[in-house]
């Protein structure tokens, strides 16, 4: 899958926020107001994102009972740890 280099930031930022905030759980538009705290991305690529970071296994998409989708880590053990840093990494080549 090519990702393009701002999805890739995404991924690297979210990524050190759950390193830092391993039980955080949110909405997308949530994500980008306190998670990221940005306004240099679209909303269209936190989407992307987000997806790549669901198909790679370390974060998953829940539905909350108000009808939301919220996005969290998929668990808390060294393989989620190690995928976060390789994600963490490859996004400073940007």
């Amino acid at each position: 899958m090519n990702v393009a280099s701002s999805v890739l930031r995404i991924v690297g930022d979210l990524s050190w926020y759950l390193r830092l905030n391993p039980l955080a759980s949110d909405t997308p538009e949530g994500i980008a107001r306190w998670w990221l705290k940005a306004d240099d991305f679209s909303m269209s690529d936190l989407t992307s994102a987000l997806e790549h970071m669901v198909q790679a296994g370390v974060v998953e998409a829940t539905n909350a009972a108000d009808g939301q989708v919220r996005y969290r880590r998929t668990g808390l053990n060294a393989r989620i740890d190690e995928q976060l840093d390789r994600f963490i990494a490859n996004s400073r080549m940007f």
